[in-house]
């Protein structure tokens, strides 16, 4: 049979390692209880304001939606087209931060652009460029920027603005912005860039509106479409 232990008083009044620590953090927790509760009060108010936020920027997105089909259907009849810019102003000063805020921008400078207001629809085009990042709108944006440069007679601009929507790698727009950038290389007299331009244009699609004025430009210059 096994001899037994014998516990000294001492031993007995030594006080046990989990009970210090234990207790050591019950006395801590009661001296800081009051920092602690603020402590998750204040979380929960952070985790309830965030909510509350993300409700409110939803409902802001929807309102913002709601202003900007109304804009649109303004903008689609022409009667009404200058009731649209109005419309569209008070949407990108309220709710510029929200997409249809930025796909107003998009509008609006088209709108100018009908007025032949070329400079204020490029201060459009270049407000939603440092907006938005979608590389769809983008690239929608700066062609319409060529378009801008271009009816005010600045091809090089216009050009350059052509070139960066080519970049962006969007091909379904690329016949049409080849087809305005060989107009302006012809504006500027460099015909064996127009060519190059329009052949190129032709090409990408040759049984389309694009292609047959390319190929009418092509027989003008004396070129190839290839």
């Amino acid at each position: 049979m096994a001899a037994k232990t014998r516990i000294t008083k001492k031993r007995l009044k030594k006080p046990d390692e989990f009970i210090t620590w234990g207790s050591r953090a019950m006395a801590y927790a009661l001296a800081h209880i009051a920092y602690i509760v603020l402590g998750l009060l204040l979380a929960a108010a952070i985790v309830v304001a965030f909510f509350l936020w993300r409700q409110h920027e939803a409902a802001r997105e929807e309102m913002a939606f709601t202003l900007l089909g109304k804009g649109i259907a303004l903008y689609e009849q022409e009667g009404k087209r200058e009731q649209a810019l109005p419309a569209f102003s008070e949407l990108i000063k309220d709710y510029s931060r929200t997409r249809p805020g930025k796909v107003a921008l998009l509008y609006r400078g088209r709108g100018y652009m009908l007025q032949q207001d070329y400079d204020h629809a490029i201060a459009d085009f270049d407000l939603f460029l440092k907006r938005s990042s979608e590389p769809f709108l983008r690239t929608i944006a700066l062609n319409a920027l060529g378009n801008s440069y271009w009816a005010k007679g600045d091809y090089r601009k216009a050009i350059d603005r052509f070139q960066q929507a080519i970049a962006s790698g969007d091909e379904w727009l690329k016949p049409y912005v080849l087809l305005q950038m060989g107009m302006c290389w012809e504006k500027l007299g460099e015909k064996k860039k127009a060519i190059e331009a329009y052949q190129e244009s032709f090409k990408l699609l040759p049984s389309s509106p694009w292609g047959t004025v390319a190929k009418t430009r092509l027989n003008k210059l004396g070129g190839k479409a290839e």
